[in-house]
């Protein structure tokens, strides 16, 4: 593993570890990609695919899954696709300035779930997820359908949240926003990776506060990186759903001390985050001796990454140049 580093550069130094290691079929999992996003609708002229190809979704899922089976790294990067489609549906689209949309929307996402068809004249979205899903639940458990679905609506009601705040020209406070910020990364793609690597967590194992810990630093950690690496762009497009901005509106403070208190809330939970994981593995020992010990370790493994991971993505990515 490597550190990023802002030596020589703009870059900023969060001090957290970046994978190395990339899928070796990397390249051939964006071309499928491309495929799959044009035939499920998500890409509809060459303006969109121009831009899904510089985006480079594949490489997060590659990045995230290096020794993952090339089906399920397909099947995780267009999820990720998926989500980025959605959160951009929000961002630029009918969803960010009406709440009705969304409820529309993730009413149809919540119908497919529970194994409806997709509804007439459904959006792309809702049309991609009728043709992800049945592969993605295949043998999962009717807990761990209930705990991604759970997740989902967590989505839609911060998707609720940030409207209210747009239409009423407010910010969240700081005490709301590590909350907020989380349900909006979308925690359901935690869910995913047991997917990806055919190892469900037990209910009891997911009850616990090591596993809680364990998916909400990761979370956290990857969306507060986000906000800083992305406060640009989002401050000069009206975005307001950014750590930096919240703390600025709340404290009157200037930008370069937001900064530094952000960085200092990431490293505190990246400690927050090596501790869960050491509490997740004990309380698997512990609570389900029969579980296969090295999936769950690269289960665990894999969401400890996500922040470097999603670092090293985010840096290459042109969706963030």
């Amino acid at each position: 593993m490597t550190q990023l580093s802002a030596a020589g550069s703009s870059r900023p130094d969060f001090g957290i570890a970046v994978p190395e290691r990339i899928h070796p079929a990397a390249e051939q999992i964006g071309a499928h990609l491309l495929t799959w996003a044009s035939r499920v609708g998500l890409v509809a002229d060459a303006r969109e695919r121009a831009r899904l190809e510089a985006a480079g979704f594949h490489l997060l899922a590659a990045r995230a899954l290096p020794d993952a089976h090339q089906d399920e790294v397909e099947l995780f990067a267009q999820w990720v696709l998926w989500l980025f489609h959605l959160d951009d549906e929000q961002d630029e689209g009918a969803m960010g300035r009406s709440a009705d949309a969304v409820h529309a929307t993730y009413a149809a996402i919540t119908s497919i779930i529970e194994g409806s068809s997709a509804p007439a004249a459904a959006t792309a979205p809702v049309n991609a997820l009728a043709e992800l899903w049945p592969r993605t639940a295949r043998g999962m458990s009717t807990q761990w359908r209930r705990r991604i679905l759970g997740h989902i609506h967590d989505h839609r009601d911060a998707f609720l949240v940030q409207i209210a705040h747009r239409q009423g020209g407010t910010l969240a406070s700081p005490e709301e926003y590590p909350a907020l910020r989380r349900d909006d990364n979308a925690m359901f793609l935690f869910d995913l990776l047991e997917v990806v690597y055919q190892t469900e967590i037990p209910p009891g194992l997911v009850a616990t506060r090591g596993w809680a810990e364990l998916c909400a630093a990761a979370s956290d950690v990857v969306a507060w990186c986000n906000d800083v690496v992305s406060l640009p762009r989002e401050a000069a497009g009206g975005e307001t759903t950014n750590y930096v901005l919240v703390l600025q509106h709340a404290t009157a403070c200037d930008e370069h001390t937001a900064l530094a208190q952000v960085h200092t809330h990431i490293v505190r939970r990246s400690r927050d985050l090596d501790e869960a994981e050491r509490d997740v593995l004990a309380d698997a020992r512990h609570l389900e001796p029969t579980m296969n010990p090295d999936r769950l370790r690269l289960l665990v493994r894999t969401i400890r990454d996500a922040p470097g991971t999603h670092l090293a993505w985010m840096y290459t990515s042109g969706r963030h140049q």
